[in-house]
């Protein structure tokens, strides 16, 4: 089996800033992100290290090349990392028998296929989102502006990411070499973790797949605050070569994507959930489908947090479906 790092990466070698940019301008092909994982940070590298051969027969056969890649390297840790926490969380996977179809599959009892495809977020370059604040040590950032303001850009990120990946779904169910039926559930799978520094992320992703604005309180007669209510989010655009696009923020209700069972987010590194007593995989949110075409199972993933809309109370629920 290939090794995940190169032997010339000496896990912890790099403790000064002028070490690693002497490595980054060596091998500037490589990811930033994978070289301090290999040179600097040896309880994130002892984390991978442990989990690539329990994973390896999940991933393409390219992986290792492709998670040293600049451009691929995001991904390919999140399908990584996804793959880890499906095992840790005892689901059988399915191992790769080739280089089209999505990127996990989950053979359950009754031998329906529960499909993944993983994508990640990036800043975009139009309606960008704002870059990670400068902290400055000893001074506090308070941020500014409003949460929808702030959550559009990142709104933005998640929708083009789901539409994208729908896609390529149906192009997989028109190719039998994918593997992929109608009679299967299929889950997008997004990490936000490069667009999140700003965000709560059941806020932002009741607001991208469920359209779902700030929460409103009631004062009663006597005085007291009943609540929160749901409300419907603002539309929501996005600018074009001819204007202007709405953007749909209702995937999680909408008919014509009854194909998605559910979108699963996390805005952070699932090795970063783990501790107090958390698994990988803990801080994930599911979003299902309210009218999906094979919907997933009620109870089929016990860990994560599970987000439902409720279509004729028009209520948004979120329950924890931790077994642990």
């Amino acid at each position: 089996m290939e090794e995940l790092f190169p032997p010339e990466f000496i896990s912890g070698s790099v403790k000064k800033q002028r070490d690693l940019d002497e490595l980054l301008a060596k091998y500037h092909d490589y990811s930033p992100w994978f070289i301090q994982v290999a040179a600097a940070w040896p309880e994130i590298r002892r984390w991978y290290e442990y989990w690539w051969p329990k994973v390896a027969p999940y991933l393409d056969k390219n992986f290792v090349s492709k998670l040293r890649m600049k451009k691929e390297n995001s991904a390919r840790a999140w399908e990584f990392e996804l793959a880890v926490v499906m095992l840790e969380h005892g689901f059988e996977l399915q191992e790769r028998t080739g280089d089209f179809g999505p990127d996990l599959c989950i053979a359950s009892a009754d031998g329906k296929k529960i499909w993944i495809e993983g994508t990640t977020c990036d800043s975009g370059e139009v309606d960008p989102v704002p870059p990670r604040p400068v902290l400055i040590p000893g001074q506090i950032h308070l941020g500014g502006g409003d949460l929808e303001t702030e959550n559009r850009p990142r709104v933005l990120r998640i929708t083009g990411a789901i539409g994208s990946k729908f896609e390529k779904y149906k192009k997989y169910l028109s190719n039998p070499k994918s593997g992929v039926s109608d009679k299967d559930s299929f889950i997008i799978a997004i990490n936000g973790s490069d667009i999140e520094w700003a965000s709560y992320s059941n806020i932002l992703l009741k607001r991208a797949v469920f359209g779902q604005g700030p929460d409103v309180y009631v004062r009663s007669q006597s005085g007291g605050l009943a609540g929160p209510f749901y409300t419907s989010a603002p539309t929501i655009t996005k600018k074009t070569a001819n204007g202007e696009e709405v953007i749909p923020t209702n995937f999680m209700e909408a008919d014509e994507f009854s194909g998605i069972s559910a979108v699963l987010y996390c805005g952070h590194h699932a090795y970063a959930c783990e501790g107090n007593g958390h698994k990988p995989g803990d801080c994930f949110l599911f979003a299902y489908h309210a009218k999906a075409k094979q919907p997933i199972p009620d109870q089929f993933f016990k860990f994560g947090i599970g987000i439902r809309k409720d279509l004729e109370a028009l209520s948004i629920s979120e329950k924890s479906q931790f077994d642990h």
